[in-house]
């Protein structure tokens, strides 16, 4: 029984009925043939890694790193060479679970544990590397690149990928781009797009950034809070028709765009720190900041009040969906997800910014400054990746 680079299972033993499964596109019905495999034969590891990978794509980093967990506790209760040759690949399902999870700590130990055993482990090197550039840590992850490509021991097509991520970090780092210009980057292509498609639709009678209204009791028109969010936390629909209220949504995914000259580096999330005399409190970007998804990472001492955080945040997001970054007609905060703990003293928001001008940045970051004062901010970071333990 092998397993293929996609979690796949194949080989003698999987039934026809799994194996369509697996090979379908729905991943429900890959994880229900899983299970209903592994209750007939609880003992395949094979099968666990496989449904572990499933459930990973499936946006279940939870399940999936305690099935990854769990199957490299039975491989080493059973110390036979079968079970052994799994460790890494449930040791990469479980580091990758781990960073959906916002917990970078336990990645790098899956990672490094994989290094341990087998130091040319190609998986392992370029998965730790990535890590730790979306973690703030460089010239680490450079490290891990460039041992990668001296050992050689990948596909060619892998290699000179690597090594073009590679040319355009160090470019990056000389050159001394300004985090800001990610931002800008983000924001620019998605308004273009937004406009682009407002114009056209607006010639059929679409309304543009209409908040979602509801009327209470006595009769008020408010603002419709969804349910679980914040109180603050009001709704504008990108499109809508008036003539039936059917919304429409510009862009159904986080929009990542390339900075020119840099397009390796928008593969994966690599950290920026701003220039330190700018705000009291580090402040990094990632190279992936869609600024319809815009992920707002910061991190607190673990005694600090995280009330006031999200009132900072509430007040904040208010300005910006009344239009304080734009106007009474376009420009404004669209949307913000409650506040997520991700780990000890950190939060994280994602925002869709609509077509808000990049003003809004330089505003929440004052806002911060001042709630700074009184409870100590450690660092903030716009984009993906996770919020480093100090400046590198």
């Amino acid at each position: 029984m092998t397993t293929d680079e996609t979690g796949s299972t194949n080989g003698a033993g999987a039934p026809p009925s799994l194996m369509s499964s697996l090979r379908g596109t729905d991943p429900a019905q890959a994880a229900e043939a899983l299970r209903e495999a592994l209750r007939h034969d609880p003992e395949r590891l094979d099968l666990v890694h496989a449904l572990a990978v499933v459930e990973l794509r499936r946006g279940e980093p939870d399940l999936a790193h305690a099935l990854a967990a769990g199957g490299i506790s039975q491989a080493r209760m059973r110390r036979d060479a079968t079970s052994g040759m799994l460790v890494p690949q449930l040791l990469l399902v479980r580091a990758s679970a781990s960073e959906d999870r916002y917990d970078p700590t336990d990645a790098e130990a899956a990672y490094r544990e994989i290094l341990d055993h087998e130091p040319e482990n190609p998986r392992g090197q370029q998965g730790l590397g990535y890590l730790l550039l979306a973690w703030g840590r460089v010239s680490e992850g450079l490290g891990c690149f460039h041992a990668y490509l001296d050992q050689a021991v990948d596909e060619p097509n892998y290699l000179e990928a690597t090594r073009a991520v590679v040319r355009s970090i160090e470019d990056l780092i000389v050159r001394d781009i300004h985090p800001l210009m990610f931002l800008q980057a983000h924001r620019g292509a998605y308004v273009e797009f937004f406009n682009d498609t407002a114009q056209k639709m607006a010639g059929e009678g679409w309304i543009a950034e209409a908040a979602r209204m509801r009327r209470t009791d006595d009769g008020r028109v408010v603002n419709s809070i969804p349910d679980g969010a914040q109180p603050y936390a009001g709704v504008r629909v990108d499109l809508v028709d008036p003539s039936t209220g059917q919304g429409g949504q510009i862009g159904d995914k986080p929009m990542v765009v390339a900075l020119k000259e840099f397009e390796s580096v928008s593969q994966a999330p690599v950290l920026s720190t701003w220039p330190p005399h700018e705000h009291p409190f580090p402040l990094w970007v990632s190279s992936r900041c869609p600024w319809n998804h815009l992920s707002i990472q910061i991190r607190m001492a673990e005694d600090a009040d995280f009330s006031a955080l999200d009132a900072t945040i509430g007040d904040w997001y208010s300005a910006g969906f009344d239009g304080s970054f734009g106007s009474s007609e376009a420009g404004r905060l669209h949307e913000i997800t409650p506040p997520r703990p991700i780990g000890r003293g950190r939060v994280v928001y994602h925002v869709d910014c609509g077509r808000a001008e990049l003003s809004c940045v330089p505003d929440l970051m004052r806002r911060l400054a001042v709630l700074h004062s009184s409870q100590a901010i450690e660092g903030v970071l716009l984009g993906e990746g996770f919020v480093p333990m100090g400046r590198e």
